[in-house]
């Protein structure tokens, strides 16, 4: 197959067939490895043990890799699809290294100094980005991959070229991926010392004395790099472009690699250059974030050195410049590039763990009292976000250490060889986290600098908001969100009422036991609940703002998050835990291999995954709705409806997501405006469209509930206001969302004996008089369902016959009884009636609707099928061995049509047992084998249903059938191509 496919391979030959035959191979090794890996299982659950005459052989599988290793070889350079052929490499790499990893390697170093081919040195570094782990690691049977690392390391370093962001990129990842494997530790003198060195490891250890010539030349190319971006075109505001950003994103993780497990010499070597660097000038905004990634990881691994050479510098020249200008600075909003820089810096000091802070209390607060009233925009979110960060660094709990290993790799390197541990595993028992635990101290300052500047930022905005500049509002508010977001995780929620009357249950929804968000030494204390008090000013400005400053769009946005977070922020919003968990996904993703074994990650792999479950766990405890709550979604609701933005409408759907059944408040205000009799404002009615229309997180118009859809659909269906365009296509989309995600809820909710059986045998017994309550709130429930489903479908069915709908109205409550056909509840009669005379009206897309419901309502009446129950020697009129067996065995041919004889009467047809649960006798046979008869009972016309005897009056009333063809003939003529839906509904019938 190979052979044949050969010269497709090859990136000359361009096409849509690349594609399939590059995912071709990465799936092919994919699904190679995954077998390699189940039979070399060892505790195997569900998956049977394969005999060892089936299994892969050691030659088997470097046969393989023989075979496709000159195809991916070849797709590695095909640019549309390199990352399928990287894949397909590093399913490679893991079966056999010693294979494909030195010819990977030889073609980069013979790339590097490419003028005519530069896309070769890119293609190889993104595959061997991927195969890192295996190069890196010590195995039996691929010692000397380490070998490559440092003339690897030092080979790349010319790929760092700010004219080339494409390569730029690719050399940050891979260099991010492989010094994160590897200990940056000058091991050289470990050949002196007699121990059980091999050949390859005191090779290894000789290479290591080119770290530091590596770190240092890496240092000055990215400082080169950071210049030569600062120098272009130089305006200080220049915005920032995309390929700054994407060179932001590569270098960050790149310089944690090298720090986190280097040397102490190295390290000294690094934090020197790093600091004598800022020391030298200071840089445009635009490069800021550059440089800030190269203070945080020397500031993370070593913070009480690195704050000792630069936290005073950076306060001093902050209070410099603040002399020095006098008062023109705090209202320039034009800004002070040199400030502006220096502010960002003090923000990114401000991430040190908090106890290492403490020392510098006064220089801080100093620094906030100095310039937190500053109007110019960059200046003043620098210090917003350094009052986030320090109150982060004192308040939450987070990983100080993701080293690779807890060892000490300083030497002496009798007992210990830092080469040894790259690219291996941890193992749980010996792990060791550290994590920084807020002290009593740490809370103390944390809540004096609340107190001291929230209150303050409030009394402004309450006494002072009507004669502000918009510009001076926004930078309140924007103090006020970032210290809200440092601090809420803090503050319990407020004590208030609990909604009742929300939903019908039997277990409360308010949990007893709540997680902790935090772990303090001590409680922390204020003056009153800061939530409450967030409610109330920030809840009084927003009107304020409505009223008289509605062209203030921008203090608007901000005031409804802060407005927000006081009721549903507990210190992560569940966007933010859904980019935290891709990006551990992704990293668990970089550096797993099947092959290894299980749950076999680096050390650093494991924290990142700690750190994410304990976000989770603050993220994920909902609450039940208490009448604040309820107070803080009725006034976004109401901001959402009269000028919807997205901003607003994501902070609706947030607390609609976080407090169980909040949905019902929104819905009820929704159909008052809907529904609302004469004329209505067009505004306000887009509002409730847009939020009904949701986002990918919520979408009210599908949630499960009975109740919701009796009231809603109907006035979707049917609402007059919407006499715009504007309008119309919102409740288009509406309601193709709705076709599209809707999944009819269950209208009765029943467990069987069984279900409740197995319930009690892991909880506990369960009294009778429980299961009385239990059943009669449960028949109670699915009454209410019942007469729910038919209400909603009487309901659209008399809009139906409604003459003041238009059609496109008609049409959308068609689809609703098309999308909500189902066997458990009766179908009202007068839903078919009035479905079958729809399909003579005039309206062609009126018809086409109304055949889809007909297609489906004719499947949904036919005859139930006739079940049979034998045993198989029944069947197979022969005795069968009941013993486990899995695999293909010869009385289990008879399943996939082995010799299969087709019958040719139709008796024969009726009594042929098509089995449709392919996955019996796979491993033994059940005892009884119940499975339909290829027939059915048939109707007649004293016994078909009242629903049944609709259509087949209708369909017999010969006037009818020929204005139904008549109708068919002309739509055919309009469109030519098969209408399987028509087909559907006659072959249903």
């Amino acid at each position: 197959l190979f052979t044949a496919i050969k010269s497709f391979y090859y990136p000359s030959n361009t096409g849509d067939f690349q594609h399939d035959i590059v995912q071709f191979l990465a799936e092919l090794t994919e699904s190679f490895i995954d077998r390699v890996h189940l039979e070399s299982k060892a505790d195997r659950i569900w998956q049977f043990k394969p005999l060892q005459s089936y299994r892969l052989t050691e030659q088997d599988i470097t046969d393989f890799v023989n075979c496709a290793e000159e195809y991916v070889f070849i797709s590695i350079f095909n640019k549309t699809y390199q990352e399928d052929a990287a894949k397909a490499f590093r399913h490679l790499a893991m079966l056999r290294p010693e294979l494909v990893v030195p010819a990977i390697v030889e073609q980069l170093f013979s790339s590097v100094n490419s003028i005519n081919e530069p896309h070769r040195f890119t293609s190889s570094l993104s595959c061997l980005t991927g195969i890192t782990r295996q190069i890196v690691q010590q195995t039996l049977n691929f010692p000397q991959g380490q070998t490559y690392v440092l003339p690897l390391l030092i080979s790349v370093l010319s790929g760092i070229d700010s004219n080339d962001f494409d390569k730029t990129s690719k050399t940050f990842q891979f260099l991010k991926a492989i010094l994160m494997l590897i200990t940056c530790v000058d091991c050289s003198s470990a050949i002196n010392i007699p121990n059980d060195l091999t050949e390859v490891e005191k090779e290894v250890c000789l290479l290591t004395a080119q770290f530091e010539d590596f770190i240092i030349e890496f240092l000055n190319r990215t400082f080169q790099m950071v210049d030569s971006l600062s120098t272009e075109v130089f305006d200080g505001w220049v915005a920032t472009t995309a390929n700054d950003v994407n060179t932001e994103i590569e270098l960050t993780p790149v310089i944690p690699g090298i720090i986190e497990q280097c040397s102490s010499k190295i390290f000294q070597v690094v934090q020197e250059k790093i600091i004598n660097f800022l020391a030298a000038s200071s840089f445009t905004p635009r490069v800021s974030k550059l440089l800030t990634d190269l203070v945080q990881p020397i500031l993370e691994a070593n913070p009480i050195e690195t704050l000792k050479y630069i936290m005073p510098q950076t306060c001093e020249r902050i209070e410099k410049i603040m002399h020095d200008s006098e008062a023109t600075i705090l209202t320039d909003h034009k800004g002070d590039m040199e400030l502006t820089w220096c502010l960002i810096l003090f923000s990114k000091l401000l991430q040190a763990r908090g106890d290492t802070l403490l020392v510098y209390k006064s220089m801080i607060s100093s620094v906030f009292h100095r310039c937190i009233h500053i109007i110019h925009k960059k200046s003043y979110e620098a210090i917003a976000n350094a009052a986030k960060n320090l109150l982060k660094s004192f308040s939450y709990v987070y990983p100080i250490d993701y080293r690779l290993t807890v060892e000490n790799i300083d030497g002496p390197f009798s007992d210990f060889l830092p080469i040894r541990v790259w690219g291996q595993h941890a193992e749980f028992d010996k792990l060791q986290p550290q994590f920084h635990m807020p002290s009593a101290e740490e809370v103390d300052f944390a809540c004096e600098f609340i107190e001291t500047f929230i209150y303050q930022e409030l009394t402004l905005l309450n006494d002072k908001s009507s004669g502000m500049s918009n510009d001076e509002r926004l930078r309140s508010l924007t103090l006020i969100q970032f210290i809200s977001i440092g601090f809420l995780r803090m503050v319990s929620c407020i004590d208030s009422e609990e909604v009742l009357d929300l939903e019908l249950s039997v277990a409360p929804f308010k949990f007893k036991c709540k997680a902790q968000y935090s772990l303090y030494a001590k409680e922390p204390k204020f003056k009153e609940n800061l939530r409450m008090r967030l409610v109330i000013d920030i809840g009084q400005l927003l009107d304020d703002l409505v009223n008289n400053h509605s062209n203030d769009v921008s203090s608007i946005s901000k005031a409804l998050r802060i407005y927000s977070y006081s009721s549903s922020y507990y210190g992560f919003l569940s966007s933010d835990f859904y980019k935290l968990y891709n990006d551990f996904v992704s990293l668990k993703y970089s550096f797993k291999n099947k092959l290894s074994g299980k749950r076999h990650h680096p050390r650093f792999v494991i924290i990142k995954c700690l750190a994410t479950q304990i976000e989770l766990i603050s993220s994920a405890n909902y609450q039940s709705l208490t009448e604040i709550d309820k107070q803080v979604i009725l006034k976004l609701l109401s901001l959402s409806i009269n000028r919807f933005d997205t901003m607003q409408g994501v902070s609706l759907f947030n607390m609609l997501q976080r407090y169980l059944f909040s949905y019902t408040v929104v819905v009820y205000r929704i159909l008052e405006l809907l529904n609302a009799q004469g004329e209505a404002d067009h505004d306000e009615i887009k509002g409730c469209l847009y939020i009904l229309l949701g986002n990918d997180s919520i979408f009210l118009p599908t949630i499960h509930s009975w109740r919701l859809h009796e009231k809603l659909w109907p006035s979707i269906a049917r609402t007059m206001h919407a006499t715009k365009t504007s309008t119309q296509n919102l409740i288009d989309q509406i309601v193709k969302r709705i076709s599209k995600l809707f999944n009819t809820p269950a209208i009765i909710e029943d467990t069987n004996d069984t279900s409740i059986r197995a319930a009690a045998a892991l909880w506990r017994p369960l009294e009778p008089k429980e299961m009385e309550t239990c059943d009669k709130i449960r028949e109670e429930r699915n009454q209410q369902n019942i007469q729910s489903y038919k209400n909603l479908m009487k309901t659209l069915n008399s809009l139906l016959n409604d003459d003041r709908l238009a059609w496109r109205q008609q049409e959308r409550t068609i689809t609703f009884i098309c999308l909500l056909l189902q066997r458990c509840v009766p179908i009202p009669s007068s839903c078919v009636r009035t479905s079958t005379d729809l399909l003579v009206h005039d309206n062609s897309e009126l018809r086409k609707a109304t055949s889809q419901c007909i297609s489906s309502l004719c499947r949904l009446q036919k005859p139930p099928r006739i079940y049979a129950e034998k045993t198989l020697e029944e069947i197979l009129h022969r005795l069968i061995n009941n013993e486990c067996h899995p695999g293909d065995r010869d009385d289990n041919l008879w399943i996939i049509i082995n010799d299969y004889k087709p019958p040719k009467t139709q008796t024969e047809w009726e009594q042929t047992c098509f089995l449709d649960k392919s996955f019996h006798g796979y491993y033994k046979w059940p005892k009884i084998i119940k499975y339909p008869l290829n027939k059915r009972e048939r109707y007649t016309r004293e016994n078909m249903p009242e629903q049944v005897a609709i259509l087949y009056d209708r369909f017999n009333d010969k006037k009818f059938v020929a204005q139904f063809v008549q109708f068919m003939v002309l739509d055919k003529e309009t469109d030519n191509s098969f209408d399987s839906i028509r087909y559907r509904m006659f072959k249903g019938r």
